[in-house]
């Protein structure tokens, strides 16, 4: 009787538990009138709305979108973003570019109610309901509205003169789902997430606008005004290229004094957008779906100067439809729109039936933008995913088809080696799916990338498009190739009839492709998409071997895994022809394989991944030769300057170099090196010099590995630099410097952080060499760098530890350092900054049998060339004299006064606090300073050990790399200023970009 009992309570609960999982969506059904008064760019119009409880929860409340009002004021979140990217036209910009909606007042079933701002936006509102929304229930919702409409160049929604692109501009309910209300701003990174229902929006406007919009039309005259429009530009479409590609810009023609209402309905869609243009020419076109008799029209709609390009639009449309027809599912509506619109938030945007393209500049340019927005008819359009939270189920499936559309249109593209100077700098066999593949390897090599799965907000702009858009594609690309295209098509097939029209979830994708496949598909769903665990698998071993019986030859080839993500590796046979003979996939966790009846002799190569479609970070592993004493080295590649890195080839760039200094004089030489795109894991640069001072070698070395960890640190780098250049104008007289390194960039690329920490320990062996006297030194030194901070305010503290002796052991030091780094913008709107640095140095141990040892002691006005200890920077002259022009080249670090005086040179402690501003009105490269300094010296003249300094003056500066400072007052402890005014200025030089190993990330 329990077990019974129990039974039946189980029975009961799974039963229950089944019920609440079963899918539901919420239904809005729109009916809008809306009339366009294009004298002052205001929308007049009245909503009513159905929306329908389909959910198992009862409702007390809806979330409204109330849009347009991002481009209110600097209080949007739209605003604040847009500002982070150094885009002020919110914050600053004319009020006459801005827009909003107002005149709401909302009644339920004609029952006013109000209306609240839960947010610091006025974007979202939100309505508390008087009598609770029941499951199966619905209510009517309406409201007049009024929207401003604000400038193109702002975001989506706006106006050009007299061109409207008219997107997110009605009362929107924000989607219900199981996981709660989806409230969300506007922004411009970042798109949207809506419920589906119908619409049946009538617009009212001069007659002679021409219109594309969401939808059937339904109003005869204006079928007939567009198809005649149609046929008028395909009978002049020559004459229409040919006369404006002389024009800039084609006019505006005066408003109709005549008014027209036109109407467009459509069901099964989430949003609604019109535009409208009386510039605008028409082509239409149609195409035949596949495995199927429906036609499907095809519009562009076009201003006449740009119709050089658009004249081919339909052949566009036309091919985008089919092809993603026919991998995904056949296109469920009557029409495909593109309209020639310009817009801020990107090439394109898309909407149901219909895209706004921007500016293209070729029609290669303007083809794939149109197949890109074309396709999200499909990814989101269709199958209505939340493009905020898991924007990668609508960009990266969607860049998935782009690319393959490419791929299969074009197979012999060169996209991205016509695009990278015309295939200069052997960039020349490079196609479109290699333009993805390049960004995203460069850079996760850099250890800059993020996940897949990251919310659209939290993404760095960089990582917006190369992660969530072309690392999404590739892997994806990947995941086609392993399973084959007849059954990923398949898949996608029945991904696109059990979610059209629905919301999918990215367990749901995962869901269909794991039962479908029967596969564990972990490596690709949790490791690929949900971290920034990375692809490497190399060739370990190959073996020939014949059967001593049936003298059948085969070959043996076994991989091995070295990266992060244990998924399938394709192994391929290569012919002599260069041709691929053999094609074998291992699974997960197989590494060995075997070929029978293939003769070793017969093949020039074994590679892994011989297409390049696996997004491997390193493929320098991956190729085997049969010939040769080292099977695994690829051949020797000589190029000119830079390039890509081949696979299947070991590339050295050279490049002449021209150098000098004050004792090596000219100097000429060559640089070799593998920097290239994308980085290598292992990169060198050799840079020997002949120096016509010194008679001698002089130059620069720099050997580095990268490492890209899971955890605990994004990027480590270790690696050597060596440098030797003359140090006197004596003759044999030159310093020689070896300083290995190991840099590590802290935190999880997996997690997102505001806060970026950087360790660096250096060690140097140095030796100087003054002719017949050398003098050995060795040290260490270990730096922690943490920034952060916003748009307006950003700070840093870096701490160092520096110990430094000759090995003699006469002479060292113990130094600890400290630097606070602040960066205010004060002055918003001229976009100017102070800057303001608080250092502290003490040096623990100072030993030297010198009463005065320059080259120990720490300065106040920042090093000079003599005391870089470690050999971090390039200075003319190194051992510049007091009274020498180059002695005025100093850092600025220490105690960073911006003087070239020896004031404040002490062996004890110093500390200071420097201020730069930029000056109103007057460009940012110059700046007002001002330094304060105190310092300690046992060998001052007076009793107190104590001494305090200041100067302030005017200073040209150029980012980090050029500064020249001129003072204009100064403490009297430093001397007469205008003395010898032009030995008082300070300049400094810091073009050494490989301080800390070549950290190509510093100009991202």
């Amino acid at each position: 009787m329990i077990r019974y009992s129990t039974f039946i309570f189980l029975f009961i609960t799974c039963s229950f538990y089944s019920f609440s999982q079963k899918y539901w969506q919420q239904e809005v059904n729109y009916n809008i009138n809306v009339t366009l008064d294009d004298k002052s760019h205001v929308l007049y119009g009245d909503i009513s709305f159905d929306y329908i409880n389909h959910s198992p929860d009862t409702l007390n409340k809806i979330y409204i979108h109330l849009w347009p009002n991002a481009y209110k004021d600097k209080t949007s979140e739209l605003a604040k973003q847009l500002y982070r990217n150094n885009d002020d036209e919110l914050y600053f910009g004319e009020s006459k570019n801005r827009g909003y909606i107002d005149s709401v007042s909302f009644s339920i079933d004609h029952q006013p109610v109000s209306i609240q701002f839960p947010y610091e936006s006025t974007d979202i509102c939100l309505i508390e309901l008087a009598t609770s929304l029941d499951p199966g229930s619905q209510i009517n919702i309406q409201t007049p509205f009024r929207v401003k409409v604000p400038s193109g160049d702002i975001s989506r929604l706006g106006h050009i003169g007299q061109s409207y692109q008219i997107t997110q501009w009605y009362p929107k309910p924000a989607v219900y789902d199981k996981n709660g209300w989806n409230p969300i701003s506007y922004l411009n990174q970042g798109e949207f997430y809506s419920e589906y229902g119908s619409f049946d929006v009538s617009i009212t406007l001069p007659a002679n606008y021409v219109v594309g919009a969401t939808g059937d039309l339904k109003t005869p005259s204006e079928i007939a005004f567009m198809n005649q429009l149609a046929e008028k530009t395909k009978k002049n479409i020559g004459r229409i290229v040919n006369d404006n590609e002389k024009y800039d810009k084609t006019p505006f023609p005066s408003s109709d004094l005549k008014m027209k209402t036109i109407r467009f309905t459509q069901d099964k869609v989430h949003d609604f957008a019109w535009f409208a243009d009386k510039r605008y020419v028409a082509l239409k076109g149609e195409i035949e779906l596949p495995n199927t008799r429906k036609l499907i029209n095809t519009w562009a709609l076009f201003v006449p100067q740009n119709a050089k390009y658009w004249q081919h639009a339909i052949e566009y449309l036309n091919d985008g439809t089919y092809y993603y027809s026919l991998w995904n599912g056949n296109y469920p509506y009557s029409h495909v729109t593109a309209v020639d619109g310009t817009i801020s938030a990107g090439g394109g945007m898309e909407y149901p039936n219909i895209t706004v393209i921007g500016n293209a500049s070729s029609k290669e340019e303007l083809e794939i933008v149109i197949v890109h927005e074309v396709g999200h008819n499909w990814f989101y359009g269709i199958m209505g995913s939340n493009e905020r939270a898991h924007g990668w189920l609508d960009e990266g499936l969607n860049t998935l088809n782009e690319v393959r559309y490419i791929q299969t249109k074009y197979p012999g593209n060169k996209r991205l080696s016509d695009m990278a100077l015309n295939g200069r700098f052997h960039l020349d066999d490079l196609d479109y799916h290699d333009m993805g593949d390049l960004m995203f390897r460069t850079i996760s090599s850099l250890g800059l990338d993020q996940p897949i799965e990251t919310h659209s907000k939290d993404f760095s702009s960089a990582n917006y498009g190369i992660i969530m858009y072309q690392k999404t594609g590739l892997v994806f690309y990947y995941l086609k190739d392993y399973l084959g295209d007849q059954e990923f098509d398949r898949i996608m097939h029945m991904y696109f009839n059990k979610w059209k029209f629905r919301h999918p979830q990215p367990e749901d994708l995962k869901e269909l492709f794991t039962s479908e496949t029967g596969k564990n598909l972990d490596w690709f769903f949790n490791d690929l998409i949900q971290t920034t665990n990375h692809i490497d698998y190399k060739i370990q071993k190959v073996k020939s071997h014949i059967d001593s019986e049936s003298k059948e030859k085969s070959i043996y080839v076994k991989v091995k895994n070295v990266g992060q993500v244990d998924g399938p590796i394709q192994v391929n046979l290569i012919s002599q022809e260069n041709e691929v003979i053999g094609d074998m996939w291992l699974e997960p966790g197989n590494r060995e394989i075997i070929w029978n009846n293939v003769d070793i002799n017969d093949i020039s190569q074994v590679r892994i991944d011989a297409g390049k479609d696996i997004p491997e970070l390193n493929r320098q592993n991956n190729t085997w030769n049969p010939d040769g004493l080292f099977h695994k080295w690829e051949p020797i590649k000589l190029e000119f300057l830079s390039g890509d890195n081949e696979s299947d080839q070991s590339n050295v760039f050279w490049t002449p170099s021209i150098a000098g200094n004050a004792y090596d004089k000219l100097m000429l030489g060559v640089a070799f090196h593998n920097v290239s795109a994308p980085l290598n894991g292992f990169q060198y640069l050799v840079a020997p010099h002949y120096s016509f001072g010194g008679k001698r070698i002089s130059g620069i070395s720099e050997l580095s590995y990268t490492l890209l960890p899971k955890s605990k640190a994004k990027m480590i780098k270790v690696g050597t630099s060596i440098k030797s250049f003359s140090n006197s104008q004596y003759d044999d007289s030159y310093l020689v410097g070896i300083s290995p390194y190991v840099r590590m960039d802290l935190g999880n690329r997996n997690k997102i952080s505001k806060i970026n920490q950087q360790l660096m320990v250096k060690g140097i062996w140095r030796n100087d060499v003054f002719a017949d006297v050398s003098k050995t030194n060795i040290g260490i030194m270990a730096r922690h760098f943490i920034n952060g901070g916003g748009t307006d305010f950003k700070w840093s503290i870096e701490g160092a530890l520096t110990y430094y002796q000759d090995l003699k052991g006469v002479e060292s030091v113990f130094r600890g350092e400290l630097e606070v780094g602040l960066s205010l913008k004060y002055l918003r709107r001229m976009d100017k900054q102070v800057f303001v640095r608080l250092y502290a140095g003490k040096n623990f141990i100072f030993e030297s049998p010198y009463y005065y040892n320059d080259q120990l002691q720490l300065s106040m006005s920042g090093t000079r060339g003599f005391q870089d200890l470690f050999l971090e920077s390039y200075y003319f002259e190194r051992n510049a004299s007091g009274g020498a022009f180059w002695a005025q080249q100093r850092s600025n670090n220490q105690g960073g006064f911006s003087s070239t005086s020896n004031v404040g040179t002490t062996q004890y402690w110093l500390s200071s606090c420097n201020v730069k501003a930029e000056l109103p009105y007057l460009p940012n490269f110059i700046k007002l300073f001002s330094n304060h300094g105190l310092f300690y010296d046992e060998y001052l003249w007076d009793d107190f050990k104590l001494e305090f300094m200041y100067n302030a003056g005017l200073s040209i500066e150029f980012g980090d790399v050029f500064g020249v400072y001129f003072p204009l007052i100064r403490s009297k402890n430093m001397g007469s200023l205008y003395e010898s005014y032009g030995r008082e200025i300070k300049f400094s030089l810091n073009f050494n970009v490989f301080d800390k190993g070549l950290n190509l990330s510093r100009f991202l």
